[in-house]
């Protein structure tokens, strides 16, 4: 055999290999869990309490390189159906790894907002919870200016917009993200704002350009929480936020709450802050842990065991999208997935205000 045609062969071979050890990586951080006892101190507290509770379960973490981000990115923000492009939320540019040079590594809460890249800052700095791959002439528009709704525009690439805020409270320049992402920059903020609540380097201004503010509580300006509220609301957690979400803590050893509990955010500032929030959700008769949802694969069908009938429920591709959604009618409901294309899918229960996720392999 030609050393020509030996070494074409070992190549194809170390591809596949790569790719096989690739697929591997990829489903197993698709499968991490949140660790036990993560949330156990939040129990029983509510609002400003239940906030501070939170800064302490997620304010200590691994202090990550700046530079090294791109490394860190390649696992957390790969596309599934194609881990070598670059999932961009700021535009439908198709990028690569290999040729990132249009992209930035960028601040989703600007950066300048607390002092930027200095030794008492740096955590947040490089605080992968924070930071996405970003078109650069997006990034530049979107500059250091708030989350808003935007009316007239001075950029618009048909998934971000950058213009004059429309949003009550608020009339200053605003960046406003894709629908499809809006819950996941809100999450993003409600993060930052809670695991950074110590940091004394908040800045303000009288425009209320600044939307995350001194203080331990609430740490956003009203008109600022209106809308992450209501960005929240409107767009639930999905597959890509909680697969990121695991890579970020095998990375960093911190986890975004708001993403793994989405009620938190009401029991803080939201419509539930009257009450104490729980770990184990409550109907009016008794009380359920999220364990008690079973989620059985019986490989045509995909069945659903509640302790009451009082749910709704949610089936995702890997790619984040929404393939599947109903009400319970019953504790125990069949799910046909026959038709389904062979696939790793998360299936989401929602009960009694709290999210259940679990990923199955369907495969026909």
């Amino acid at each position: 055999m030609h050393k020509q045609s030996a070494f074409f062969i070992f190549r194809i071979s170390m591809k596949r290999i790569i790719g096989f050890l690739t697929f591997i990586f990829l489903n197993l951080y698709v499968f991490a869990e949140i660790p036990i006892n993560y949330y156990s101190t939040l129990e029983g507290k509510k609002t400003s309490e239940l906030k501070t509770a939170v800064h302490l379960a997620i304010k200590t973490h691994v202090h990550l390189s700046y530079s090294a981000l791109w490394t860190y990115y390649a696992q957390t923000d790969c596309r599934p159906e194609n881990p070598s492009q670059i999932w961009d939320m700021y535009s439908a540019n198709v990028t690569y790894f290999s040729d990132h040079s249009t992209l930035d590594k960028e601040h989703c809460v600007p950066n300048s907002w607390w002092g930027g890249p200095t030794v008492d800052n740096e955590y947040a700095y490089s605080d992968l919870n924070n930071l996405y791959p970003a078109n650069s002439s997006i990034n530049q528009s979107k500059s250091n200016n708030p989350l808003s709704e935007v009316g007239v525009t001075t950029m618009n690439n048909g998934v971000s917009k950058s213009g004059t805020s429309i949003t009550p409270g608020y009339t200053g320049k605003g960046f406003e993200p894709a629908d499809e992402f809006k819950g996941d920059f809100a999450r993003t903020y409600f993060y930052m704002a809670t695991c950074y609540q110590d940091y004394t380097t908040w800045r303000t201004d009288a425009t209320g350009q600044y939307m995350i503010t001194l203080g331990a509580y609430p740490s956003i300006l009203p008109w600022g929480l209106d809308l992450l509220l209501k960005w929240h609301r409107m767009d639930p957690v999905s597959v890509k936020e909680t697969t990121r979400n695991d890579i970020v803590y095998t990375l960093q050893s911190n986890r975004n709450p708001f993403i793994d509990y989405p009620d938190l955010i009401e029991y803080i500032w939201g419509n539930k802050t009257t009450f104490a929030w729980s770990n184990i959700p409550t109907d009016m008769h008794n009380a359920h842990s999220l364990s008690d949802i079973k989620i059985v694969n019986q490989g045509h069908f995909i069945q659903i065991t509640a302790p009451n009938p009082t749910f709704s429920y949610s089936i995702f591709s890997i790619e984040g999208k929404k393939v599947f959604a109903s009400s319970a009618t019953q504790s125990v409901e069949s799910i046909d997935v026959s038709s389904f294309q062979k696939g790793v899918y998360l299936i989401q229960v929602v009960q009694d205000g709290r999210v259940y996720h679990q990923k199955e392999f369907i495969s026909r």
